[in-house]
C-alpha cells in the first residue's frame, strides 16, 4: 500500500460522481458561527436543527443541577423554621407547608422517569420543563412570605441568602439564558433587593444598606453569570466534539462499509473475519498463516466464451474489456441469484463454485441452472456485438481446498484434482450446452433430463479419471428462488391473473426460469440506467445524523453512568484516567479565579458603605490585592494568546502545566480572600474596643429604648461608652461580614483547578472559622446590632452563623456537582476518543485488507466513488510497463492429494511459504515500484511501472524511462535467491522458470460487483510466452527487451528464434547477469550455437525441456496441475481472452483487439 500511495488517482467517472455534500474535516478546522455550526463538519445540518438538537442537550445536562436548588431551598427552610424561634405559628405553618411543597414537587419530578409508556414519557418531559420554573417561583413567594411574615425585619436579614439565591439560579435552573434565564434573574435580583428593604423598620442608613446589597448581589449574580458562560462554552465544546468526532465517525463507518462491502465481494465472509482478526498480530508459527480449508462435495463450474476470437479484431482494447465487464457482470448477478461463489475471471474464462464455504445439499442443481442461464446470458454479447458467440460450461462435483496464498494481492481460489476436473469439462465440452460429469448427475436429484457427452472420449484425464459425462437436456424441475416467488407474488397480486401465472409456470418451467433471469438482468438494467436520486440519499443521512447526535448527546445520562467508574469520592476507580483527568484542563478553565479578584475589590466598595472608614480596614482589603491581582493574571493569561505578549503567554502555558503548581495558586488564593474577612473581624473588634479607634468611631445612638434593651445584654461601662463616644450619624453592622463570607464561599466553589474534596475542606473551614468569630469573638458587636434590629430574643450572630452553614453546604454538595459535570464531560470525552479509535482501528484492518485485494489507487475508485453504478468500468492504460512471470514447472509433480499430506493441505502450505516469501521482498524499499498482479497456481506474476503519477520529460534517456524495468530484473533475481533458499531449508529442488517483457498495457477490473484487477494486452501475453517457452532456471526476454536492459549492463545468451503461437518466430535472449560498468562497451551479448536458426520448442530442446514446454503451453487457467493439451481449445476453434493466463493459438491473428486475447 505504501509503494502504491504516491499513485492514487479517481478516474474522470468517479470524480464526477463524487458527492458534494460529505468530506472529511480538518484536525485544525475551526467551528465558527456558535452552535448551529453547518461549515466544520462532514454533514451541513441546517442551523436551527443544530440549535434545537444542542438546546435540548444543554437543557438535559443543566437538569442535574436542579436537585441542588431544591436541596439549597431545603437548607433554607429549615434554618427559616427552627432559628428565628420567637417567630409565630402561622409563620411557621407557611414555611412548613413550603418545604411541603419542594418535596412534592421533587417527587412530581419521577413520575414516568423510567417508564416505557409514551403517554407517561411525555407527561415527564412536560414536567422537566414546568417544574424548574415552578421552583424558581415557589422560592421567590418563600423569601417573599418571610419577609413581610416578620414582625420586624433589617436590610440584612436575609442578604446571605438572598446573595446566594442569585447566584443559584444562573448555576442550577435548566433554563435557557436569553428567553427566560435573565428575566429570572432580573426578578429574582430585584425581589431579594427590594422586599427587604421595602418592609424594613425605619433606618437613617437604610439607603447606604440598599446600596450594598445592592453590590453584593450583584456580585453574586455577575459570579453566576461566568459560571454560566463557563459552564455553556463547556458544554457547546463537549457538543461541537461530539458531533465532530461522529462526524468523522460515520464517514469511518461509511469507508468501513465500503471497504467491507469491497472485502467480502472478493473473500468470503469467514476468510475476511479471520483475517481481520489475525492482522498485526505476531506469530510464533514456524509457518506462515494459510487461509486454508478443505471442502468435500462441492460443485465447481467453468465456462467460457467460444467464438470470443473472431470478433476481438473489431474492437478496440478498452471496448473489448468493457465487453466483457457489462458481460461477466450479469454473471455475478446469476451468481447471486443461484448462490454460486465467484472464485475468478481468467481472461474470458468464469469460474464459480456452489457448496463451499457454506455447505447445502442443493449445490449441483444450483449450479447447473447457473450454467444454463450463462447461456442465454450470452444473447447479450451476440446482440452487442452481432456475433454468434456463445458459451460452453463444463461442471464436476467433488472435493477442493478453499483459501488465499501469500500474503499481498489476495485472490480467493480452489484447488485440487477435481478443480483441474471441471477445467477439462468445460474444455471437452460444446457450446451452448451444458456438460457434467457423472459425479455431478448423482446430486441432480432427477431435477434434470440428461444424454450421454462421452467427453471421456475426447478429453484424456477425464478417461483416467474413469469419469462418464453428459449433457443437460431439459429441466423437469423448475427453479424457484425466494426472491423470484415474491417477485411473482407481487406481480400476480397486481394483474389478478394468479390463475394464468401459475398455469404457465407448470407447463413451461424452463421458459419461466428464462423470464426469471431476464427479469433479473433487464432489472439490473434499469437500476443501472436510473439516476441516483442524490436529494433523497442526503436527505436520509442527514436525518440519520441528526437522529444519531441526539442518541449519542441528548438521550444520554452520563451523570447517572459516571457512578460505577468512580468511587464515593468521586475518583475514577482507573488510575490511569484519574491521572489523566488531574492532568487535563478544559479551555479557559482558569477564568472563574476572576471571581476571586472581584470580591477581593467589592469588599472595598460595599465596606465604605456600611464599615468603619479605618486606615487598618482599608490596608487589610487592598493588601491582599496585590498578590491575588498577580496570580489570577498568571493563571489565565494563556486564555488570551492574542492579546498578550507571547512570552507572557508561554509564561502562563508552563505555569498551568505544573498541577501541583496551578492547584497551590488556587488555594493561595482560596485562603486569601477567606483569611482576608476574618482578619477584618479581629480589626472590627479591635476598631470598637482600642479607646483610640473607639474615639474615631461613629455609632447612630438615636435609637429608642437603647439603655433600656442593651443594659441587661451588655456591660454598663460598654453601654455608657458607646452613648458617649459614638456621633448620631452612622452605626456599625458587622453581620454584613458574615454576609459578605457568603460572597466568599460562592467565589471559592467556583475555582475550577481544585477538586471538589479540597473546595469543600475550604468552604467548611472558612465558614467554621467565620462562625466562630460570630459566636465567640464579636458577641458584643451583635448584640448591639440586636438592640438596634428590635431582635433581643435571638442574636443576630446566630441567624448569620446560620445562613453561613446553610450556605456552606449548598455550595459544598453544589462543588461536588460541578466536579461531577467536569468528570462527565472528560469521560465523554474519552468514550468519543475510543469510539473513533476503533472505527479507525476498523477502517485501517479493513483498508489493510482490501490494499491487499486491490492496488491503492483502485481501491479508493471503488470505495470512495460511493454513488458510481456497481458496473462501471475501471481502466488504465500505461504506456511503459514491464512484465514478469515466474512459475516452479515441477511443482506439480510435489503436489498429491494423499493422507500423508493432509490431502494436498501441505503441499498448498509449502507453496504458501514460497509465494509469501515472494511477497515479501515486495516489502523492501528498491521493489517499491513493482507491483504484484496475481498468483495463478504456482505462477508469480508482477508488473512494473504502473504509476500514476510518473512524471517524464518528453526527451527522457532509455535508461530514465525504463529504470523500473531495471528493478523488475533485480526482483526477478532475488526471487531466484528467495527460492533458492527455501530449497536449502526443505530439502527441495524446485526451480523457477521466467519471461520478461515490456510494452504498453492496460490494466483494470472486470466485475466491477467483484472487483477483479488485471492487465491486458501484447505486452502481458508474450511475457507469458516467454516465461512458458523458456527453461528452468533462466529468464526469457525479447530482443527490444534486451536492448534496453542492455542500457543497465545486463548480459544475455542469445537462444534464437522461437515459435510463439500468435506471434510468429521471436528473437529470444536468456538472462545471464550483469557486467561491471565499461566506458564505451558494446552490447554484451552472446550468440547461441544455433542463433542462424529459427528454433521451435519441439526441435532444439532435450526431450525432459520438451516435456516442461509441453507441460507450460498447457492451460494456464488449471490452478494446479497445468496439463491441458497446448491445442485443445484451438481444437473447439475458440481463444481465450488473453492476460498472461491462457495459450492462444491463430498465429495470423493482428491487431490491438488480437493483442488483448493474446
Amino acid at each position: 500500500a505504501k509503494r502504491n500511495s504516491s499513485g492514487r488517482q479517481q478516474s474522470p467517472a468517479a470524480q464526477k460522481k463524487t458527492p458534494t455534500r460529505r468530506r472529511l474535516p480538518h484536525d485544525d478546522e475551526v467551528v465558527a458561527g456558535g452552535v448551529g455550526i453547518t461549515g466544520g463538519g462532514v454533514v451541513i445540518l441546517p442551523q436551527h436543527v443544530l440549535n434545537e438538537l444542542y438546546h435540548n442537550y444543554s437543557i438535559k445536562q443543566r437538569r442535574s443541577g436542579l436537585k441542588w436548588f431544591v436541596f439549597a431551598a431545603l437548607l433554607f427552610n429549615a434554618w427559616a423554621i427552627c432559628i428565628p424561634w420567637e417567630q409565630e405559628w402561622p409563620t411557621r405553618v407557611v414555611h412548613c407547608a413550603m418545604l411541603v411543597a419542594y418535596l412534592a414537587l421533587t417527587a412530581v419530578l419521577h413520575i414516568g422517569r423510567h417508564s416505557d409508556q409514551p403517554a407517561l414519557r411525555r407527561f415527564h418531559q412536560s414536567l422537566l420543563t414546568i417544574v424548574p420554573r415552578v421552583l424558581w417561583y415557589l422560592a421567590m413567594m418563600h423569601f417573599a412570605a418571610y419577609t413581610m411574615l416578620q414582625p420586624t425585619v433589617s436590610p440584612r436579614d436575609l442578604l446571605g441568602w438572598g446573595i446566594l439565591l442569585n447566584f443559584l439560579i444562573y448555576v442550577t435552573l435548566p433554563v435557557p439564558l436569553i428567553s427566560l434565564g435573565l428575566i429570572i434573574g432580573f426578578c429574582t435580583y430585584f425581589n431579594c433587593l427590594s422586599m427587604p428593604v421595602g418592609f424594613s423598620r425605619s433606618d437613617p442608613m437604610l439607603s447606604d444598606q440598599a446600596a450594598a446589597n445592592a453590590v453584593l448581589i450583584i456580585t453574586a449574580a455577575l459570579i453566576g453569570l461566568l459560571y454560566y458562560f463557563m459552564g455553556e462554552a463547556k458544554q457547546k465544546r463537549a457538543f461541537l466534539e461530539a458531533k465532530k468526532s461522529l462526524e468523522v465517525k460515520m464517514v469511518i463507518e461509511e469507508q468501513s462499509a465500503e471497504q467491507e462491502r469491497l472485502l467480502l465481494s472478493v473473500l468470503p465472509k469467514h476468510v475476511a473475519i479471520k483475517m481481520r482478526e489475525d492482522l498485526g498480530s505476531s506469530s510464533s508459527e514456524a509457518f506462515k498463516k494459510i487461509y486454508m480449508s478443505r471442502h468435500e462435495n462441492v460443485s465447481i463450474l467453468y465456462a467460457d466464451i467460444v467464438g470470443f476470437t473472431a470478433i476481438s479484431s473489431t474492437y478496440s482494447a478498452q471496448d473489448l474489456v468493457k465487453m466483457l465487464n457489462e458481460l461477466f457482470a450479469r454473471f455475478d448477478r446469476l451468481a447471486e441469484k443461484y448462490q454460486q461463489l465467484r472464485i475468478k475471471i481468467l481472461g474470458d474464462c468464469y469460474y464459480c463454485i456452489s457448496g463451499a464455504p457454506d455447505e447445502r445439499p442443493d449445490h449441483a442443481v444450483l449450479c447447473v441452472h447457473m450454467g444454463l442461464s450463462m447461456v442465454k446470458a450470452i444473447k447479450y454479447v451476440q446482440q452487442k456485438a452481432n456475433s454468434p458467440v456463445d458459451m460452453r460450461v463444463g461442471i464436476h462435483t467433488g472435493a477442493v481446498l478453499a483459501g488465499i496464498l501469500g500474503q499481498r494481492q489476495w485472490q480467493f481460489d480452489v484447488y485440487s484434482k477435481d478443480v483441474e476436473l471441471a477445467n477439462k469439462m468445460e474444455s471437452s465440452g460444446k457450446a451452448g450446452r451444458v456438460h457434467i460429469s457423472d459425479k455431478t448427475l448423482a446430486f441432480l436429484n432427477g431435477e434434470f433430463e440428461v444424454e450421454p457427452a462421452f467427453g471421456e472420449k475426447r478429453e484424456e484425464l477425464l478417461r483416467i479419471a474413469g469419469l462418464k459425462t453428459f449433457f443437460i437436456k431439459k429441466v423437469l424441475k423448475p427453479f424457484s428462488s425466494p426472491c423470484a416467488k415474491k417477485i411473482n407474488e407481487t406481480k400476480v397480486e397486481n394483474a389478478n391473473h394468479s390463475t394464468n401465472n401459475t398455469n404457465n409456470e407448470n407447463n413451461d418451467g424452463d421458459a419461466d426460469a428464462t423470464l426469471d433471469d431476464e427479469e433479473l438482468l433487464a432489472e439490473s438494467a434499469v437500476t443501472n440506467e436510473r439516476p441516483p436520486l442524490e436529494d433523497e440519499e442526503e436527505q436520509l443521512k442527514l436525518e440519520n445524523f441528526k437522529q444519531r447526535l441526539k442518541d449519542e448527546l441528548v438521550t444520554r445520562d452520563g451523570h447517572e453512568n459516571l457512578t460505577k467508574d468512580t468511587n464515593i469520592f468521586l475518583r475514577f476507580k482507573n488510575p490511569q484516567l484519574e491521572q489523566a483527568y488531574a492532568i487535563y484542563r478544559e479551555p479557559y478553565s482558569s477564568l472563574p479565579l476572576l471571581a476571586a479578584l472581584l470580591v477581593q475589590c467589592i469588599d472595598v466598595l460595599y465596606s465604605y458603605l456600611v464599615l468603619p472608614r479605618s486606615t487598618l480596614h482599608f490596608i487589610n482589603i487592598a493588601a491582599p490585592l496585590v498578590p491575588i491581582a498577580m496570580l489570577v493574571v498568571i493563571s489565565i493569561a494563556e486564555s488570551f494568546t492574542g492579546m498578550l505578549p507571547k512570552f507572557f503567554v508561554d509564561v502562563s502555558k508552563r505555569f498551568n502545566d505544573i498541577t501541583f503548581v496551578r492547584e497551590l495558586a488556587a488555594i493561595i488564593i482560596a485562603l486569601t480572600i477567606g483569611l482576608s474577612n476574618v482578619v477584618d473581624m479581629f480589626f472590627f473588634v479591635t476598631f470598637v474596643r482600642t479607646e483610640h479607634i473607639v474615639s474615631e468611631s461613629e455609632f447612630n445612638a438615636t435609637t429608642s429604648g437603647l439603655e433600656a434593651n442593651a443594659e441587661h445584654l451588655l456591660p454598663v461601662s460598654f453601654v455608657e461608652q458607646m452613648r458617649n463616644a459614638v456621633p448620631t450619624e452612622r452605626v456599625l453592622y458587622p453581620s454584613y461580614l458574615s454576609n459578605f463570607a457568603v460572597l466568599i464561599l460562592i467565589a471559592i466553589a467556583v475555582i475550577a483547578q481544585l477538586t471538589h474534596l479540597t473546595k469543600i475542606l475550604l468552604l467548611l473551614s472558612i465558614a467554621a472559622l467565620h462562625c466562630y468569630f460570630n459566636i465567640f469573638i464579636m458577641q458584643d458587636l451583635y448584640a448591639l446590632e440586636d438592640n438596634l434590629a428590635h431582635q433581643p430574643i435571638i442574636s443576630t450572630r446566630y441567624c448569620t452563623s446560620g445562613l453561613l452553614l446553610v450556605a456552606a453546604l449548598a455550595l459544598s454538595t453544589l462543588a461536588r456537582h460541578m466536579d461531577h459535570e467536569d468528570r462527565v464531560i472528560f469521560k465523554w470525552k474519552t468514550e468519543v476518543a475510543e469510539q473513533k479509535e476503533t472505527a479507525n482501528d476498523m477502517r485501517q484492518r479493513n483498508e489493510a485488507l482490501v490494499y491487499n485485494v486491490l492496488p491503492v489507487h483502485v481501491a479508493e475508485h471503488f470505495m470512495k466513488n460511493t454513488k458510481r453504478s456497481h458496473d462501471d468500468l475501471y481502466s488504465q492504460s500505461y504506456a511503459e510497463v514491464g512484465v514478469l512471470f515466474a512459475s516452479m514447472p515441477n511443482f506439480s509433480d510435489f503436489y498429491s492429494e494423499e493422507t500423508v499430506n493432509n490431502q494436498g493441505l501441505e503441499c498448498l502450505r509449502f507453496l504458501n511459504e514460497v509465494i509469501s516469501d515472494f511477497d515479501a521482498l515486495l516489502e523492501l524499499p528498491q521493489f517499491q515500484d513493482i507491483i504484484k498482479i496475481k498468483t495463478i497456481g504456482s505462477t508469480y506474476m508482477a508488473a512494473s511501472g504502473i504509476n500514476l503519477q510518473r512524471n517524464l520529460r518528453n526527451d527522457a534517456s532509455i535508461t530514465e524511462r525504463w529504470s523500473h524495468l531495471a528493478v523488475l530484473v533485480e526482483f526477478a533475481l532475488e526471487l531466484k535467491r528467495a527460492l533458492q533458499g527455501i530449497n536449502e531449508q526443505s530439502f527441495n529442488h524446485f526451480v523457477l522458470k521466467m519471461g520478461i517483457n515490456h510494452g504498453p498495457i492496460t490494466a483494470g477490473v472486470i466485475g466491477a460487483r467483484k472487483p477483479h484487477y488485471d492487465i491486458w494486452g501484447n505486452t502481458v501475453n508474450v511475457a507469458s510466452r516467454m516465461e512458458s517457452t523458456g527453461k528452468a532456471g533462466a529468464i526469457q526476454v525479447t530482443e527490444e527487451t534486451c536492448n534496453i536492459l542492455q542500457q543497465f549492463g545486463y548480459t544475455f545468451l542469445q537462444r534464437g528464434l522461437v515459435a510463439v503461437k500468435g506471434k510468429g518466430q521471436l528473437m529470444t535472449y536468456y538472462l545471464q547477469g550483469k557486467a561491471q560498468p565499461c566506458a564505451d562497451a558494446g552490447p554484451p551479448v552472446e550468440t547461441h550455437g544455433a542463433a542462424t536458426e529459427a528454433v521451435t520448442v519441439t526441435e532444439t530442446e532435450t526431450p525432459a525441456h520438451s516435456l516442461e514446454c509441453q507441460e507450460l503451453e498447457a492451460d494456464i487457467k488449471t490452478p494446479l496441475l497445468k496439463s491441458k493439451a497446448p491445442d485443445s481449445k484451438a481444437e473447439n476453434g475458440v481463444e481465450p481472452l488473453g492476460n498472461g493466463n491462457v495459450a492462444v493459438g491463430g498465429g495470423d491473428a493482428t491487431g490491438e483487439g488480437q493483442a488483448l486475447l493474446e
